[in-house]
């Protein structure tokens, strides 16, 4: 290969901004982002091989410059990784979505959830619907931008950001422009039972009381406590887990007037 083809094949990258954000964000809306997702798991034969932003290109149909525009997002957002400089491969939930998006395209975006709950903007979702159960998409797209530092010029990719957030169906869009809570059985599952149930470094009441899943002990005889446990898969929890969960319900029972009630998926 001479010397021009092997620059050419080098990712090209943009000049960063003095004022660029210092999260990565989306260059292209949810459509051409599941567009790309899909072309790493075609073009690397399932997560086997490393491949290169333009085999993506060659596979998905896209602009190569479209496809490497996009890699560090869907790296930071570790739906990509990359072994080596200008090599990438799909993560086994993108992966996974891919195969399954074909025949259940809704039911494949729960791979997607289970990705995006643990980065900085699944974060910033479930913190702003923790207490309400509706907001609009301008005060998300705040919240996002101060969450990642991002500047007026990147308004265009925190509104694809949050594009690909609702297609993942983590959020919902009304008619009329409001966002709303989408699923959030990965939520439930890998946020509320770990902080509450498996925190080893602190007391199973104390974790509890930090999550808000219980309030302070109740003062009046007329007053109970309710505590639902929620268990989306039973072969999500562990033995080690399972044991740290029943000593945090063993030590509910000392409480006076408080009901557990567990429910399950399957």
């Amino acid at each position: 290969m001479s010397e021009p083809e092997i620059t050419k094949d080098v990712e090209a990258k943009a000049r960063p901004s003095k004022l660029a954000a210092e999260k990565a964000l989306p260059r292209s809306g949810a459509e051409t982002l599941i567009k790309i997702i899909k072309g790493y798991a075609v073009a690397s034969n399932g997560g086997e091989v490393e491949v290169k932003f333009k085999d993506v290109a060659s596979a998905a149909g896209i602009n190569p410059t479209t496809v490497s525009g996009n890699n560090r997002f869907l790296e930071e957002s570790e739906i990509l990784s990359s072994p080596k400089y200008g090599f990438y491969v799909p993560s086994e939930g993108a992966i996974r979505f891919a195969r399954e998006s074909a025949w259940d395209e809704n039911g494949a975006k729960s791979h997607l959830r289970k990705i995006i709950v643990n980065c900085w903007y699944g974060q910033v979702v479930i913190q702003n619907f923790t207490l309400r159960s509706s907001l609009s998409k301008s005060d998300l797209k705040r919240s996002l931008a101060i969450k990642c530092g991002a500047s007026e010029g990147d308004s265009s990719a925190l509104d694809s950001l949050i594009d690909f957030i609702i297609y993942t169906g983590l959020i919902e869009e009304t008619e009329d422009g409001t966002l709303i809570r989408g699923n959030l059985d990965e939520v439930e599952r890998r946020l509320e039972l770990p902080n509450l149930a498996f925190d080893s470094q602190k007391p199973p009441i104390a974790a509890a009381r930090e999550a808000q899943v219980i309030p302070e002990y109740p003062k009046s005889d007329d007053v109970s406590i309710v505590v639902h446990l929620h268990i989306s898969n039973f072969d999500d929890l562990t033995e080690d887990h399972a044991a740290r969960l029943k000593q945090w319900v063993e030590s509910l029972k000392g409480i006076p007037k408080v009901q557990i009630q567990v429910t399950t998926d399957g």
